[in-house]
């Protein structure tokens, strides 16, 4: 047992990762080992094409034991892949039908299965013979894996095979698990009265070490008619050494194989058994082979004139010796039984012909009734049964052979319009064609007019003549088809008959037209002219009767453009008139709703039919603007008392209030105050970082719709002075900040004495029109950027400007408006001044300050050296008014129309790229200002 065991790991060791089938210990404890077939399967790592690291184990293992490279040599790996090929030896053209070289035949029976065994060529450089590995093809017969226990599987059952040929059968045991067995002993054998010899047997080709744990038997060939066989080991692939993976077998484990072909016609029963099977009425089966001889050619295509007897013959002789094949039958069928017959049979579709002395099984084909046509016939070659042998009849080869009768054939189509208005002209076109293989000779072309029917033009060829029209064509080639053309007029409904002749040939077809006056209109109405986008818009549609018969079956359909859908959600919408008829003269009246989904000019079309060819459409825009966003409205007040005495207590409160119907968001509200004033405390919240700067700020956050807050500061008042302002700035993170003043005197405490005694001076008030107040004035953060508390840039509230026409000093600034009663125009800087690369925003508000409309509204600019521009938007109907730059970068804009009290705002960005100090000038004309108004605003752009 440890010898036994040693082998064991040192075979697992050396060949790879596998399992190993040993004898089971027997449990009765009466002998060593239990008799077959009770095996122990071992799980052997190394065993295979795996490769585990055991070698190496082992290899260091019997390093370290005083055994150098030198002194212990590795097997190489088990199993090596064969050789290329020899070249195989050239053929010739393989003939039309079964011969030695063939690839498989074909069987009528279902139980006799063909084997795909050879190529017509077999090149030089195809694959090995047989690979091994876990290489797969996809294989239509395999054997099965599994079978009753002790049972011997074999396919196939039946081949038939040409002769010369070679078919390999496919063998295997079942264990008492039902599953094949591997490394199992198969006998094959060739009865005495068959034909043919074996040629090759399968060859499992195991390692030295598999052969001593396993088995010493070796596959072999013992005779022509008998030889051993081993049930492999592993998977292989028998190949014919091409590269056509169709006649390839896949061999599983636990199988065999073995090769045999016949020089000759006859039957080989191959038998193989299982000597070592215990169950003896199953450890054997047979297969039988029919060697067949023959080979044939089938007829080819035949062109013949109409009406000729046509021959199919079919040459059916054995590929040796070119000897008829006398006594096969030859089956013919007709695949369009409606274009010929066989001669003889009474009108079938379907008859044999026997193979005669000359090889040749012959049938008369008749077409039909003198017609033309093309036919498929369908050709089988049969070998019937009991010729001397057991082989059953069987159909070995398929072939179709097609005729065809050929005639000129003359076809006529015409085409008008199915209605046509009173007395307008109407296209007619005849498509005249021969659909034959003969050209068609004589032809012409005629058509009828009825009464009051006039020809308003025609084809140059065409003989035009007050009651008919006439094209002489002459030959029509086969295969060709020609247009002719023909424009009439009629006042009431007409069919026209065309009629196409030839030798032999007529055609005709007939094409009516139905004639009616327009009597439809209509008329949409929408109200409202100017929406927003996603505002339900009603029409109203009026359908009259202008003429004098009723309408029947009146319908309308509205349908809206891209932009537009109906209030049900499609696209278009039907309606059909329930009261009708329609009477002359009556009205009838239908209301749509569509709502726009898109701005700009949004149409919907309506389209009115009735029977007799009545149609009309109309159309009607509206102009839809996107809506306003929704946004806040802050409201705020600013409250304190308009005097003081130096050193009382001074209150100040803020009130913020939001009336919108939405929330504000990131509010801050700043109050800035004067030297005169001294911060004592303030409401919760209260930002007083920014006490060096004079100002205290809360930050809000968020102020929901209706939500009220107050912010009180009080004070305590340092210094008398005639008039100081305190300034209250509340921002959003939309629109732009509110502003508010409070105006307060501090007057001297004890009259007009000073504190210290001294008689009190006056300080002199600051002019509104100053532009900073030195250190003693409140300041507010830039407009522009009201929540930002990091802005160093300031204004005091005496220097914010209320029509200025330029202030270069803050970071936005507004160059003046027109008088009230005409347009006016603002225009605000909102950067100034601006770094080289960063947006420079201006803000241009239109406002029709009058009572009266005014139109052709033209806006213009010219962008300054060194300025590009970023983009220019408006907040309301982004579509109407789009800036356009023409010649010199003269941007210009177009607005048709601005209603009394309507507003432009117009977003114009500017880039700077380099440091420079230019004029940015707008100017504005209308109907109504000729001369129009410009606007300017000088920007400084810094490094």
């Amino acid at each position: 047992m440890p010898v036994l065991a040693l082998s064991i790991l040192l075979y697992g060791s050396l060949v790879g990762c596998q399992q190993v089938r040993l004898p089971a210990i027997d449990p009765t404890g009466s002998r060593l080992f239990a008799p077959k077939p009770y095996t122990t399967t071992l799980a052997v790592p190394g065993f295979g094409d795996e490769k585990c690291g055991v070698v190496d184990h082992f290899k260091n293992h019997f390093a370290r034991l005083g055994f150098g490279e030198s002194g212990l040599r590795f097997p190489d790996p088990v199993f090596q892949s064969p050789g290329r090929p020899e070249p195989c030896p050239p053929e010739g053209a393989m003939q039309p039908g079964l011969s030695p070289a063939a690839s498989s035949v074909t069987t009528a029976d279902p139980s006799l299965v063909s084997m795909n065994l050879n190529d017509a060529a077999c090149p030089a450089d195809g694959p090995a013979a047989v690979l091994y590995g876990s290489q797969r093809v996809q294989q239509p017969r395999r054997l099965p894996c599994q079978g009753n226990r002790g049972s011997i599987l074999l396919t196939p059952s039946k081949v038939v095979a040409p002769v010369g040929g070679e078919v390999v059968l496919l063998s295997g045991i079942c264990g008492t698990d039902g599953y094949l067995q591997l490394n199992e002993k198969l006998e094959w054998m060739l009865t005495p009265d068959s034909v043919g010899t074996f040629i090759e047997v399968g060859e499992n080709a195991p390692g030295v070490l598999t052969r001593m744990v396993v088995s010493k038997s070796k596959p072999q060939k013992q005779g022509p008619t008998y030889a051993i066989g081993m049930t492999s080991t592993k998977e292989m692939l028998i190949t014919r050494g091409n590269r056509d993976v169709r006649d390839d077998v896949h061999l599983e484990k636990g199988q065999t194989w073995i090769t045999l072909s016949s020089p000759s016609e006859g039957v080989s029963h191959v038998t193989v058994l299982a000597p070592e099977s215990e169950c003896w009425d199953q450890r054997k089966a047979t297969a039988t082979i029919y060697w067949v001889d023959a080979k044939w050619q089938f007829p080819s295509r035949q062109v013949v004139p109409k009406g000729q007897t046509v021959s199919l013959a079919t040459k059916v002789s054995r590929s040796r010796g070119e000897a008829p094949a006398r006594g096969w039958k030859v089956r013919y069928e007709i695949m369009q039984p409606g274009v010929a017959t066989f001669a003889g049979t009474d009108g079938a579709t379907v008859t044999e012909a026997a193979v005669d002395e000359r090889g040749i099984a012959e049938v008369q084909l008749l077409p039909k009734a003198s017609s033309s046509g093309t036919t498929a016939v369908s050709i089988q070659v049969i070998r019937p049964g009991g010729l001397g042998d057991s082989l059953p009849s069987v159909t070995l080869g398929r072939g179709e052979a097609s005729v065809t009768w050929s005639a000129p054939q003359l076809t006529l189509r015409a085409g008008a319009p199915a209605v046509a208005t009173f007395g307008a002209p109407f296209e007619v076109i005849a498509n005249l064609a021969n659909a034959g293989d003969q050209p068609a000779t004589n032809v012409r072309v005629d058509v009828q007019l009825p009464p009051g029917t006039r020809v308003v033009r025609s084809d140059a060829f065409a003989r035009v003549l007050p009651n008919a029209v006439t094209w002489d064509v002459g030959a029509l080639p086969a295969q060709q088809q020609l247009d002719l053309f023909l424009e009439v007029a009629t006042q009431s409904p007409v069919d026209l008959v065309f009629q196409a002749r030839a030798d032999g040939l007529v055609s005709e077809d007939t094409v009516r037209i139905d004639v009616f006056q327009p009597s439809l209109s209509v008329e949409i109405n929408p109200q409202l002219q100017r929406v927003e986008s996603g505002q339900p818009i009603v029409y109203d549609i009026n359908v009259t009767n202008s003429g004098d018969r009723p309408l029947t079956n009146l319908r309308l359909v509205a349908s809206g453009d891209a932009g537009m859908i109906h209030q049900s959600g499609n696209a278009s919408v039907a309606n059909l008139m329930e009261n009708g008829p329609l009477q002359p003269g009556q009205t009838w009246g239908a209301q749509v709703q569509f709502v726009p989904v898109q701005a700009g000019q949004r149409c919907l079309t309506v389209e009115a039919t009735a029977d007799g060819g009545q149609r009309m459409a109309q159309e009607s825009c509206v102009t839809v603007i996107n809506p306003i966003p929704r946004a806040p409205d802050l409201q705020i007040s600013f409250a304190g008392p308009s005097e003081a005495v130096l050193g009382q207590e001074v209150l100040l409160r803020a009130t913020v209030v939001n009336n919108g119907p939405v929330v504000a968001n990131q509010v801050r509200a700043v109050i800035a105050y004067p030297a005169q004033l001294q911060l004592k405390q303030a409401t919760q919240g209260a930002d007083q970082t920014l006490v060096q700067q004079r100002q205290i700020a809360w930050n809000l956050l968020q102020l929901n719709p209706g939500q009220q807050v107050v912010l009180e500061a009080q004070f305590d008042t340092v210094f008398p002075v005639n008039q100081v302002e305190s300034v209250l700035q509340v921002g959003a993170n939309v629109g732009d900040p509110l502003l508010e003043k409070q105006l307060m005197t501090i007057r001297p405490s004890g009259g007009n004495t000073a504190p210290g005694g001294g008689v009190n001076v006056e300080t002199p008030a600051i002019p509104s029109g100053s532009s900073s107040v030195p250190n003693d004035g409140p300041t507010l953060p830039l407009r522009g950027n009201a929540l930002n508390q990091d802005d160093a840039s300031t204004l005091t509230p005496d220097a914010i400007p209320s029509n200025t026409p330029e202030n270069s000093n803050g970071s936005e600034t507004l160059a003046g408006e027109a008088v009230s009663g005409q347009l006016q125009v603002s225009l605000l800087a909102r950067d100034n001044p601006a770094t080289v690369g960063a947006p420079i925003r201006y803000r241009l508000k239109i406002i029709n300050d009058s009572s009266e409309r005014d139109s052709d509204l033209t806006i213009q600019f010219r962008l300054p050296d060194g300025v590009r521009l970023d983009r220019v938007s408006r907040s309301t109907n982004p579509n109407v008014g789009e800036f356009q730059i023409g010649a010199g970068a003269l941007a210009t804009a177009s607005v048709p129309s601005i209603e009394p009290g309507e507003q432009l705002d117009y977003e114009i960005v500017l880039i700077g790229n380099l440091p420079s100090t230019f004029d940015f000038t707008i100017g504005v004309k209308s109907y109504r200002l000729e001369d129009g108004i410009a606007r300017t605003i000088s920007t400084t752009v810094v490094p």
